[in-house]
C-alpha cells in the first residue's frame, strides 16, 4: 500500500483545491497541489499533486508524487512515483521512477543514476523528434 503524503509539516505550501494559479512556482522547500496550477515548478523539494490535483506544467523537483493528473515534463534526479489514480502526459527524466497498477502514462522515460542530471540532452531530443515523428505529430 502506497502511502499518501499530505500532512502539513511534510507540505507546508498547499494550493487548495478550491484555487487555480498560474505562473512559476520556485522554493525551497515542499508543496502538495489539491487545485488547478498551470506554468512551471522549480524547487529543491518534494511536488505532490493530489487525487484532485491538475497540473499542466514543466517540473524541476527533488521527487514528484502525482495522484491527480499532470500535463507536462518532469526532471528530477530523485524519484517520480506514479499512483494508482495518476494521468500522466509527459516525458519523465528521473533517478528512480515508481509506477502503481492503474496508473495512466504517456511520454518518453529517462531513469538511472545519470537522468535529470543534463536537462538539456541532446538525446533526450532525438529521442522525442523520432517518436514524435513516427506518431505523425510534427
Amino acid at each position: 500500500m502506497v502511502s499518501v503524503p499530505g500532512n502539513s509539516d511534510e507540505y507546508p505550501t498547499v494550493i487548495g483545491a478550491d484555487a487555480r494559479f498560474q505562473g512559476e512556482l520556485s522554493f525551497e522547500g515542499s508543496v502538495r497541489i489539491d487545485g488547478s496550477f498551470g506554468g512551471s515548478i522549480k524547487t529543491p523539494g518534494k511536488v505532490f499533486i493530489s487525487q484532485s490535483g491538475k497540473v499542466k506544467a514543466e517540473i524541476h523537483a527533488g521527487s514528484v508524487t502525482i495522484d491527480g493528473s499532470l500535463e507536462g515534463n518532469i526532471v528530477t534526479e530523485g524519484r517520480v512515483q506514479l499512483n494508482a489514480t495518476c494521468r500522466l502526459k509527459g516525458d519523465v527524466s528521473a533517478g528512480k521512477m515508481q509506477m502503481a497498477e492503474g496508473s495512466s502514462w504517456s511520454g518518453i522515460c529517462d531513469v538511472g543514476p545519470n537522468a535529470g542530471k543534463n536537462t538539456a540532452d541532446p538525446k533526450a531530443a532525438a529521442m522525442r523528434q523520432i517518436t514524435e515523428a513516427a506518431s505523425g505529430k510534427k
